[in-house]
C-alpha cells in the first residue's frame, strides 16, 4: 500500500495540474514557449511526489486555509505542501520498515504500576530526593 501511494507522478500530469493551478496568476502576454519551460521546471521540482499529493497541495494553495493564496505559488511552496500531505504515508513506511509497534502492548508487557516506594528508589538513584528536587531552580 505504501509503495502504491508513493509512486512518482507522470510529468505530463504534473504539468497539466500546475498549469491549472497557475492559470489565474499568468500574465496573458507570456509566450507559450516560456510557459512550457516553466512547466518543465515545475515537473522537475515535483517529479518525486505522487500525483495525489500534488493535486491536494494545489487545491490547498487555492483554499481559504492558505493565507498566501492570493500570491502566485513557487515550486517550493507546492513541494513543501506535498511533504505535509505525505506525512501519514511516511509514518506508515517507517512503521513498516522498522517494525514499530506503537502503544499496542499487552497487559503482561506493560507490567504492574510502579509503587510509590519503588518510584522513590528510582528517583534517589538518579539523584533526585526531597531535598534536591527543584532546589537548583529555587536558588
Amino acid at each position: 500500500m505504501v509503495n502504491a501511494l508513493s509512486q512518482p507522478a507522470d510529468p505530463v500530469r504534473i504539468m497539466a495540474r500546475v498549469g491549472a493551478l497557475l492559470e489565474p496568476y499568468y500574465d496573458k502576454g507570456t509566450p507559450q514557449s516560456i510557459r512550457e519551460i516553466e512547466m518543465e521546471d515545475w515537473a522537475d521540482a515535483l517529479g518525486k511526489y505522487p500525483y495525489w499529493a500534488i493535486e491536494r497541495a494545489a487545491k490547498w494553495w487555492k483554499s481559504e486555509g492558505n493565507p498566501q493564496r492570493r500570491k502566485r505559488p513557487l515550486e517550493g511552496d507546492i513541494a513543501a505542501r506535498c511533504k505535509v500531505e505525505l506525512m501519514a504515508v511516511r509514518a506508515a513506511e517507517i512503521r513498516e520498515r522498522g517494525g514499530w509497534r506503537g502503544n499496542f502492548m499487552s497487559h503482561e508487557e506493560r507490567g504492574e504500576p510502579c509503587s510509590p516506594e519503588a518510584a522513590s528508589e528510582i528517583l534517589a538513584r538518579a539523584g533526585f530526593t526531597a531535598k534536591t528536587f527543584g532546589q537548583e531552580a529555587a536558588e
